[in-house]
């Protein structure tokens, strides 16, 4: 099968031919009709993740999905050859990736998540929501954000963000997202009530011009720790700052003036059902930047650590 890959840690990912995987007792062999490219996958070809759970090499890159059952292990319940599903194929050992014309995911995983894709949703779409979509709708609802209240989104364009915003907007909060000038618009479409330019103003000023108060809460999709640390400094007492990036330092994490967390994804079979069935009602949009093929993969990931995302990046497969 065809396959996008790195041979150790560090390397280039590229595509190679590779053997098809077979289901172990409780795994799920899934024919990849589309995935999509989260900034997690650069991480995982870059070793960001040895030490803290094993690899297989070559390492297949890619943890979102849709696709139909090929074949089912010894106690898989419930999915059967032919089934169409989508999911989080994120699992021990590291390595099964959906950049492929074939990966295997465990029914029932203790990091990921493998669910029907309800009928009329495209393999596009559903690929789009697993990742970003759990991390966005998890994030928000621990923030307890209500009608009227403001949060800052930084990284608002991106994949997790443009589901932040929509979700956050839908509550009645008030949304400041970050956007450049050719995303403005859009981003506004998508429910956000101001926007801020980061490559033209000072982003920190701005928000104290226009929020003198401060802010209820703040939600970061980056990983710049001091910026973080400057707009925790905008929220006002009792208020909120989550770090989806894990860039909350141990001094803020202590904080007793506001409640700084980084967020870690819980209970993801659920937050799945929840922002698929968002999706599948059209209650919140999922925004397509471009569709690749799976020979274009090592490019789109070089492309989705220069910034400047305008939604999700799709692989079909």
């Amino acid at each position: 099968m065809r396959a996008v890959a790195v041979l150790k840690t560090g390397d280039t990912p590229e595509l190679m031919e590779l053997p098809v995987p077979r289901p172990a007792p409780g795994e799920v062999l899934v024919e990849m009709s589309a995935g999509s490219v989260n900034p997690i996958d650069v991480g995982i070809a870059g070793g960001y993740f040895e030490g803290q759970m094993p690899h297989v090499f070559p390492l297949v890159l890619g943890v979102d999905g849709a696709g139909r059952v090929s074949e089912v292990g010894e106690g898989v319940h419930g999915l059967e050859p032919g089934d169409v599903v989508h999911g989080q194929f994120l699992r021990t050992p590291m390595g099964n990736g959906t950049f492929a014309d074939y990966a295997v995911v465990t029914q029932f995983p203790d990091r990921g998540a493998l669910q029907r894709v309800p009928d009329g949703m495209s393999a596009e779409v559903a690929a789009a929501l697993p990742t970003s979509g759990m991390t966005a709708l998890g994030a928000i609802e621990a923030m307890g954000l209500r009608a009227g209240q403001s949060i800052l989104i930084v990284g608002a364009t991106g994949g997790v963000g443009v589901f932040a915003v929509q979700l956050a907007a839908a509550l009645g909060a008030e949304v400041i997202a970050t956007a450049r000038p050719d995303a403005d618009a859009w981003i506004r479409q998508l429910g956000a009530a101001e926007t801020i330019d980061y490559t033209a103003v000072d982003m920190i000023a701005q928000v104290r011009r226009t929020h003198p108060g401060g802010i209820d809460a703040f939600f970061d999709l980056t990983r710049d720790q001091d910026r973080f640390s400057q707009c925790a400094g905008l929220v006002r007492d009792a208020g909120v700052a989550v770090s989806a990036t894990f860039t909350a330092a141990p001094e803020l994490l202590a904080s007793e003036r506001i409640a700084v967390s980084n967020f870690l994804m819980r209970d993801k079979p659920d937050l799945l059902a929840r922002i698929t069935a968002e999706a599948a009602s059209g209650r919140i949009t999922v925004p397509i930047q471009q569709i690749v093929m799976l020979d274009q993969v090592p490019e789109a990931l070089a492309r989705s650590t220069a910034g400047g995302a305008r939604g999700k990046t799709i692989v079909r497969i």
